[in-house]
C-alpha cells in the first residue's frame, strides 16, 4: 500500500544534507521528490525520526533554499524524508522546482528547466529529454 500524500517526481537532484543533531553535512542525490518529501541516497547512518536541514539549489541560481525534514523510512541505498512545517514560500519553491513554468517557445530553455528532474548523465538521456519536451511539453505549454 502506498502511503504517500502527494505523487513523487523521479529526479536526479544533488542536495546538501546537514544533520540537526550533529551538524554533519553530506552531499546526497534525491531520486524522487514531491511537495511533501523525497528519497535520498547516501544516508546509510540515518535513523527514523532523525532531523536534517536540506539545502536545494535550483539550476542557474547561486542561492539555495534550506528546508527542514525528518527521516521516515530507512533502507539499504538511502532513506525517505518528509518535509517539516513548510512555510508558504518554501511550499511554492518546491512546487516551482517540480513543475517549472515554461512557455514552450525556446526548446533549450525547456531542457534547462526540466533537466533537473531527469537523470541526464548520458547523451542518450539528454536526447530523450529533448524529444519529450519537443513533443509533449511544448504543445501542452503553448496552450497555457
Amino acid at each position: 500500500m502506498d502511503a504517500r500524500r502527494s505523487p513523487r517526481t523521479k529526479t536526479s537532484l544533488q542536495v546538501m544534507l546537514a544533520s540537526k543533531a550533529g551538524g554533519v553535512e553530506q552531499v546526497s542525490i534525491v531520486r524522487d521528490l514531491s511537495e511533501t518529501g523525497f528519497y535520498a541516497t547516501s544516508l546509510a547512518t540515518a535513523k527514523v525520526n532523525d532531523g536534517y536541514r536540506v539545502s536545494i539549489k535550483r539550476p542557474g541560481q547561486h542561492e539555495s533554499q534550506e528546508l527542514s525534514a525528518k527521516v521516515i523510512r530507512v533502507d539499504n541505498p538511502g532513506c525517505g524524508l518528509a518535509f517539516d512545517q513548510l512555510t508558504p514560500h518554501e511550499s511554492q519553491f518546491l512546487t516551482d522546482l517540480i513543475h517549472p513554468k515554461w512557455d514552450g517557445k525556446d526548446l533549450l530553455e525547456g531542457v534547462i528547466m526540466h533537466g533537473i528532474l531527469e537523470d541526464t548523465a548520458s547523451f542518450a538521456a539528454c536526447m530523450r529529454l529533448t524529444s519529450l519536451l519537443d513533443s509533449n511539453y511544448k504543445h501542452g505549454n503553448r496552450a497555457v
